[in-house]
């Protein structure tokens, strides 16, 4: 005779039971709400994005959370939903219990009773507050880096006109072009260690005289002067060609000259 011991039957939730379980632990907002957009469900990250309890918000009007320039919207979702028209994920601006606003991707859904009939609408929630700020950040650093572009052609187009204007043969036009541009270069490097904030009198000028060698033969003195991206690069390009010139037929031209660099700051009276 065959004895069978400690069986143990594992608790089965129903599905009623599973479902509430996942709208719990949903990191998305979930919502129900009848057709006259009265709040009859709210789950945990409903709390945690809104600012409302579910006492505090279950019976109210789901118009707290919309934006009174946008409450149109709410109009318009009951109207599909009671037809029973699809209604596409769309972004929107939800408001949080405490005034401030907040970037959302909305899902809504019908709800049925059990005859098929459409009694209300769940939404999803989606915070995109973080996607919506990086996109601002990106639009912003493309219309900078834009910008910048544009600035880069117009210095080039500049040295490119200028040396032309100086040089009496081709062989000398493409030595000045390629050493002015590679000055240019020296600048903008500057510039991307600083994320384009500037930098200052004395690294650049360190920067472009550092090329002609002699260092022990440069002298850099004078205050802390912070330079704006422009001054960097137009100063830069000055400060190369007067370099250029010390090194051809100046104080690094030989072996004892030296070179002293210094600057102040001067205010103006009144």
């Amino acid at each position: 005779m065959a004895e069978i011991i400690g069986i143990h039957q594992k608790p089965v939730l129903s599905a009623e039971a599973r479902l509430r379980a996942i709208v719990d632990s949903s990191f998305d907002a979930i919502v129900g709400k009848d057709l006259n957009s009265i709040i009859s469900d709210w789950n945990p990250a409903a709390e945690r994005m809104f600012g409302y309890t579910a006492e505090e918000a279950i019976g109210r009007s789901v118009l707290m959370l919309i934006p009174e320039n946008q409450r149109s919207e709410e109009v318009d979702i009951i109207d599909k939903i009671k037809k029973g028209e699809r209604i596409a994920s769309f972004e929107t601006v939800r408001l949080r219990k405490d005034g401030s606003k907040i970037n959302v991707s909305l899902t809504i859904s019908p709800i049925k009773d059990p005859n098929g009939n459409i009694v209300g609408a769940s939404k999803i929630a989606r915070d995109i507050t973080a996607t919506k700020e990086s996109e601002r950040r990106i639009r912003l650093l493309l219309r900078e880096v834009n910008h910048r572009v544009k600035n880069q052609f117009a210095v080039i187009l500049s040295v490119i006109r200028e040396t032309a204007n100086r040089t009496q043969n081709n062989d000398e036009f493409l030595a000045r072009v390629r050493d002015r541009i590679t000055a240019l270069s020296r600048s903008h490097d500057l510039l991307v260690s600083s994320d384009w904030e500037g930098a200052s009198l004395f690294e650049l000028a360190q920067e472009h005289l550092k090329p002609f060698g002699h260092e022990e033969r440069i002298t850099l003195s004078g205050p802390l002067v912070m330079l704006t991206p422009n001054a960097v690069q137009y100063l830069g390009m000055t400060v190369h060609e007067l370099g250029t010139n010390a090194a051809k037929y100046g104080a690094l031209s030989d072996a004892v000259g030296r070179i002293s660099v210094t600057w102040q700051i001067l205010t103006r009276p009144g």
